[in-house]
């Protein structure tokens, strides 16, 4: 399964993007080739690349989401361990 990821580009310099995640976590040198981002932007992200540039309201969506869904992931982690 393929998993994008959501984050803002908190620089840009020479086509790459230092990208910051809503986990906290950050990636540099995303490839900007497809998704031309500048500094303060939302992308979606996969591997290393952008792939789209978000508003902010799609990015709370997307953050909304995720969030949903690794607590369902976690919920039902730890239920596996009570059968």
């Amino acid at each position: 399964m393929c998993v994008t990821r959501v984050g803002q580009a908190v620089s840009v310099s020479g086509g790459k993007a230092r990208v910051e995640f809503f986990d906290g976590r950050v990636l540099d040198d995303v490839d900007l080739s497809v998704a031309r981002a500048t500094k303060g932007e939302f992308v979606e992200v996969f591997g290393n690349m952008a792939l789209s540039v978000l508003t902010r309201a799609e990015a709370r969506t997307r953050k909304k989401a995720w969030a949903e869904v690794t607590k369902a992931i976690a919920d039902e982690t730890r239920g596996a361990g009570h059968r």
